[in-house]
Formats: structure tokens, C-alpha cells, sequence
């Protein structure tokens, strides 16, 4: 076949007006042969490039977003114990103000029933309130001696002497 293609060249190549020997018609056969398999070669070579390329950069991707996934189950799981610990710190909340409420409703009743009981007995209430109550809303009052115990400290001093500072010279 190669025989039938270099007289082909050597023909065509007459008709043009070029003399060409059957050799450098299979020299020119040859080097077109080698060209095309090294443009092949070369096509196929940047192709397997690229695939290893492409397959290296979908396993970086994939790492990738793997960690992120990671990531965000890590930072899920987080919040959900953070949502858990307000749930209890909001129970817990309620729980005491539904206490303090029903110290406070247990208080006005007790003051009700204090001044019920002054005015069944004709004395005029000026103030439902008494020592203890002073005291436990923290409110110094001359009427109301200091309870036993209770040293005869200044409000703030905390029980310590307070030195002025010297300068040393």
C-alpha cells in the first residue's frame, strides 16, 4: 500500500511540475507518518494530563468539602448544646421566678391579713410594714433596733478599718 501511495505523490508531484525521485517521496511518506503519530502522542499524553489532573483536583475537592461537612456536624452538635443549656437556664429561670411570685403573693396576703387584723382590733395602720420587712428589703429605719448578733458596724465599712495613706518621703 505504502508502494501505491509514494507513486500517487511522485505522479501528483510531476503534474505540478516538481521532479521527484520515488525515495524523497517516501522520505516525505515517512516524516507526514511520524508527524501525525507525534501529534497523537502528544494530544494523547495532554489528555491523560489533564485526567490525572482533574481526577487529583476531585479527590482535593472532595477532602474538601468533607472537612467542611466535618465542620458544619461539629458546629451542629454545638449548637445543639448550647439550645439544650438555654432550655434548662430558661427552665430554670421560670422554676425561680414562679417562686419569688409565690413568695411575693405569700407576702401581700400576710400584709392583708396584718392589716385586717389592726383594723378589726380599731388600731389605724399607718404601715403594714415591720422590722423584718425593713430588714429584708435592706432599709436602715431608727424605729427598728439592729436584730441580735449584728455588731454595731457602719453600712459599707464591712468590719475594717480604713487607714489614710501616709507618704513616706
Amino acid at each position: 500500500m505504502s508502494g501505491a501511495v509514494i507513486a500517487a505523490i511522485v505522479q501528483l508531484a510531476g503534474f505540478a511540475g516538481v521532479k521527484l525521485s520515488p525515495f524523497k517521496a517516501g522520505a516525505i511518506v515517512a516524516g507526514v507518518a511520524a508527524l501525525v503519530v507525534g501529534l497523537s502522542l502528544t494530544a494523547a499524553g495532554v489528555h491523560l494530563f489533564n485526567a490525572g489532573y482533574e481526577s487529583a483536583d476531585g479527590e482535593w475537592r472532595e477532602k474538601a468539602l468533607e472537612s467542611q461537612l466535618a465542620a458544619a456536624r461539629a458546629d451542629q452538635a454545638a449548637a445543639r448544646l448550647a439550645a439544650a443549656d438555654a432550655e434548662a437556664r430558661a427552665a430554670s429561670i421560670l422554676q425561680k421566678a414562679e417562686q419569688e411570685r409565690a413568695g411575693t403573693d405569700a407576702y401581700v396576703e400576710d400584709l392583708r391579713k396584718r392589716n385586717e387584723a389592726l383594723a378589726s382590733a380599731g388600731v389605724k395602720n399607718v404601715c403594714g410594714l415591720t422590722c423584718d420587712d425593713l430588714r429584708g428589703m435592706r432599709i436602715n429605719s431608727a424605729a427598728c433596733a439592729a436584730p441580735a448578733g449584728v455588731a454595731d458596724v457602719p453600712a459599707g465599712a464591712g468590719g475594717k478599718r480604713r487607714w489614710p495613706l501616709s507618704r513616706r518621703e
